[in-house]
């Protein structure tokens, strides 16, 4: 099987177990993000989900997921590009992204209402959202899944876990979301702040500010700032830019 559209499907049912296990779908609504074969599916639906909506941009995978699961009135099958979908409401997600596609659906699950997702995402980009300040992974993705998501690295999957074998490994990760009333400007403006993140702030901020007088940590540099101390600061702007 080729790598069309940058999907990899999971093969190994030690690993589909596990997923199946950790989203816990008994009687639950539950949206598979990039069904592909339906692989993941078949163990989820035999977890008794009260509906399970199985999304999937492939036209050849949705030909062969609709003849897997079209006589199963608790499946819904819709063939759509993940980013169309985006922000989600739904108790349960499951997604084995194409890995290009990762950043966008952490920001949309950081906009979106559910009980808890599960994740498989390459080991590297996982590792960037849990990444501590002062790493070198350490960006603006880290501070937003720390302050709007709780997110937990639960195993690395070898990549021979796949058909076809990617290049790399990846890793299951358990989201649930958090709640804060600064999650737009979050969103906003964690970028912005991190876009010349080894510089100090008070210099990567003066392009959009006319004054960077009473800016808190204005001397700090951003990939050694906290998350905390990187919402003080997003509160700052909110409050000086009229947010």
């Amino acid at each position: 099987m080729r790598a069309k559209l940058g999907q990899h499907m999971m093969v190994s049912r030690k690993w589909i177990k596990l997923i199946a296990d950790l989203l816990d779908v008994r009687g639950d609504e539950v949206i598979e993000l990039g069904a592909g074969t339906g692989n993941l599916s078949e163990e989820i639906l035999s977890r008794d989900p009260r509906k399970l909506i199985l999304v999937e941009k492939d036209e050849r995978f949705v030909d062969i997921l609709r003849e897997k699961f079209g006589g199963d009135e608790r499946v819904e099958i819709l063939r759509a590009d993940i980013r169309e979908l985006l922000p989600l409401r739904v108790e349960k997600i499951a997604s084995n992204p194409p890995y290009y596609l990762s950043s966008q659906l952490i920001i949309g699950l950081a906009r979106s209402e559910f009980r808890r997702a599960v994740l498989t995402l390459q080991k590297e980009f996982a590792e960037r959202l849990i990444a501590k300040p002062g790493t070198e992974k350490y960006g603006s993705l880290s501070v937003i899944a720390s302050l709007l998501l709780k997110v937990s690295l639960v195993s690395i999957v070898d990549r021979r876990s796949f058909n076809p074998v990617p290049k790399v490994d990846s890793a299951i990760l358990v989201i649930e979301p958090k709640q804060d009333e600064l999650r737009d400007q979050i969103l906003k403006y964690c970028k912005l702040i991190f876009s010349r993140r080894k510089r100090e702030l008070k210099n990567s901020l003066k392009p959009v500010l006319r004054s960077v007088d009473g800016l808190p940590h204005a001397e700090r540099r951003p990939y050694h700032m906290s998350p905390e101390e990187v919402r003080e600061v997003i509160a700052w702007l909110s409050g000086r830019l009229g947010d």
